[in-house]
């Protein structure tokens, strides 16, 4: 399984959001923290903030936040925020026409299986794992 860069941006993203003791971080520190350029944060938070995930606010001690409790975010959410869901294949989904496919039952389990667990993953579980290193 790959994630692409996207996701991978955008979970950083909200960790460093989680881990902001949840005031506002202007977009220039995640500049700093990121290395990645404004505009490409802005897009990443653009989807972030339709997908419900953080909020903004303008003006000097402007800058984003998350939108809920990091406990009440999971991974999952955040990647269908990003437009990044997790998919595994045509014959996961009634996409596949082929009624013989052998494929179709197992990929379709290994799909359920890797969303419920990204579901049961919050934001804070990813915090929480970080500070036990």
């Amino acid at each position: 399984m790959r994630f692409s860069t996207r996701a991978r941006y955008g979970l950083r993203v909200c960790f460093m959001l989680g881990i902001g003791g949840g005031g506002c971080t202007p977009l220039s520190a995640l500049e700093r923290r990121t290395g990645l350029s404004g505009k490409y944060l802005e897009q990443l938070l653009g989807k972030l903030r339709t997908g419900g995930i953080v909020k903004t606010v303008r003006g000097v001690n402007g800058g984003y936040y998350l939108a809920r409790d990091a406990s009440d975010i999971s991974v999952n959410s955040i990647l269908c925020a990003l437009d990044d869901g997790f998919e595994i294949s045509d014959c996961a989904s009634a996409v596949c026409d082929d009624s013989y496919c052998p494929n179709k039952k197992m990929f379709k389990k290994l799909h359920e299986y890797v969303n419920n667990m990204l579901d049961g993953v919050s934001l804070q579980d990813m915090i929480n794992d970080q500070k036990c290193k």
